[in-house]
């Protein structure tokens, strides 16, 4: 056997060459086996001469030649060779079979990335110091009033905060007529603004009639004008209810507003602090991947693309919206620097864990399993075969030591507190209440895991 190997980038390339008395043995098992299930006119099945098969099936029987022959020799080849490929999808390719007895084909994979760890100690990581102030009590105390509202049917024109029901007919400029039902809350951004400024004030039984209503596609271009012809069959009231000792007990609060004062602003420190817990792993993730500039798999980094695009998918899915082929591919572009970016980390990771010793036992993966299968009300054996048959089982351990090169990382780490306002003199403006942007992060951060 005689293997040569081409290095561009991070992609090998073995020329593979051999000859002799295991070449005719493959050549001629693979005849067998593909003759048994060969039918042609004249022939009796499995009996066609292997002159004719050879010739009709000449490129299926050298593929599978090169791979029963690859499947046996590539453990040793590559240990030869010094090579570890990062995938086990290997592209095979340029098969020749000569006189039954000689073999020549080429192998090609992705190797990892050779890189020199950078020093993480005393990492600098500059975080918002955050504490829950009465302000943020308040707020939630108005979210809670938000949350348990009712709404009760009135005779009254329509107003911000109504919910309405609608029966509504479209009709573009072809002809074409959408007609159902729907509800809706004014001033929820639930409605177009044109067709909202038009509903308010109207009782039920009201009607209201617009033309060329713009259309819009899924890029937000516009492809034509509609009629919208709307009929209010219901109207009803936002009722937001007292903050008293009723409430609070109702919601297990407490008994009385000084507990559930109390109570709420223990829940909202507790978010707080699970949510910078969630945004210190973030922030060192984002550090570690500004210092380094490395060269990733192209075929790690398809994979990854595809489980976003995968997560993406079900997001839009749950807000009932199908995604076409234009929308993946708009989707796919702006998560290609994420895929980049999550692979790039693995690697990062995985060096640390190898440097630190950190490993992922067999308890600890099992543990999980057993975590995931109570959540999935299934037994452990039936989850980790669903794992196995997924082959998402390396994506799991991934994670568990993700998860504890972090931990070591957050200790090791030089944090920097400072103020909203230091922080935005620094970086600019952020955007929202301090304890809703905490919690996107840790949101951020949960769909990260999933991601794996």
């Amino acid at each position: 056997m005689n293997v040569a190997v081409e290095e561009k980038g991070l992609l090998r390339t073995l020329t593979i060459e051999d000859e002799g008395q295991e070449i005719k043995d493959l050549v001629n098992s693979v005849l067998k086996e593909v003759s048994k299930n060969v039918s042609l006119p004249g022939f009796r099945k499995g009996h066609v001469p292997p002159s004719i098969i050879k010739a009709k099936y000449k490129d299926a029987i050298n593929e599978e030649v090169a791979k029963k022959y690859i499947n046996k020799h590539l453990p040793e080849i590559l240990k030869e060779k010094d090579l570890a490929p990062v995938s086990p999808n290997l592209d095979l390719g340029e098969i020749k079979i000569e006189n039954d007895s000689k073999l020549s084909f080429k192998v090609r994979f992705e190797v990892a990335p050779e890189f020199e760890l950078k020093d993480y100690e005393g990492l600098e990581i500059e975080m918002i110091k955050y504490e829950v102030s009465d302000e943020d009590v308040e707020k939630a105390i108005q979210r809670l009033l938000e949350e348990n509202a009712k709404y009760e049917t009135e005779d009254k024109a329509i107003e911000e905060g109504d919910l309405v029901k609608l029966h509504y007919k479209i009709t573009d400029e072809k002809g074409n007529t959408e007609e159902d039902e729907i509800e809706a809350i004014i001033g929820a951004n639930q409605l177009r603004k044109e067709i909202e400024d038009e509903l308010k004030g109207k009782k039920v039984g009201d009607k209201i009639h617009l033309e060329n209503v713009p259309l819009y596609n899924e890029k937000g271009e516009e492809f034509g004008k509609a009629t919208v012809d709307i009929e209010v069959l219901e109207v009803k009231k936002k009722i937001v209810p007292e903050f008293n000792d009723e409430f609070v007990k109702e919601l297990g609060l407490g008994e009385n507003l000084e507990e559930a004062k109390k109570k709420i602003k223990e829940d909202l420190e507790k978010q707080v602090k699970e949510a910078k817990e969630a945004e210190l792993k973030q922030k060192i993730l984002d550090k570690l991947a500004e210092q380094y500039d490395f060269e990733v798999p192209t075929s790690l980094v398809q994979a990854e693309l595809e489980v976003l695009l995968q997560n993406y998918m079900r997001q839009l899915e749950q807000f009932g919206v199908k995604p076409n082929q234009d929308m993946l591919m708009a989707a796919a572009q702006g998560l290609e620097a994420t895929a980049i970016k999550n692979v790039k980390l693995a690697f990062i990771l995985n060096k640390i864990a190898d440097k630190e010793g950190i490993e992922v036992t067999d308890e600890e993966l099992n543990q999980e399993i057993e975590k995931m299968a109570q959540e999935y009300q299934i037994s452990p054996q039936q989850m980790k075969q669903i794992i196995e048959e997924q082959g998402a089982l390396a994506g799991i351990k991934y994670n568990l030591l993700r998860d504890k090169v972090l931990d070591l990382l957050k200790e090791k780490v030089k944090i920097v507190e400072m103020t909203k306002e230091e922080y935005e003199a620094k970086y600019g403006k952020v955007e929202g209440q301090p304890l809703e942007e905490t919690k996107e992060v840790e949101e951020k951060q949960e769909e990260t895991n999933e991601q794996k």
